[in-house]
């Protein structure tokens, strides 16, 4: 089972769990380090982009449209 906490890498590469976990025995785990570079901004002017320029009414398939590309998709793999 794979379970995600956020957590701060210190300098001297300690690290400082930011939310609470519980473990019941010595258990390994992998560290991704996050840039923190501003790209918060970018996500946030692609969003507005999106919501900006939505395509149009008649591009966008209904839900009966979309369960027959599911289930085309689902049957394709036989």
């Amino acid at each position: 089972m794979l379970t995600t906490v956020k957590a701060e890498v210190e300098v001297g590469g300690k690290v400082r769990l930011l939310e609470p976990l519980a473990v019941s025995r010595t258990t390994k785990a992998i560290v991704t380090l996050l840039e923190e570079n501003g790209n918060d901004k970018n996500a946030k002017r692609a969003l507005d982009f999106l919501r900006s320029n939505r395509l149009p009414e008649a591009s966008r398939p209904n839900s009966a449209e979309i369960e027959a590309q599911i289930e085309e998709a689902r049957n394709s793999w036989d």
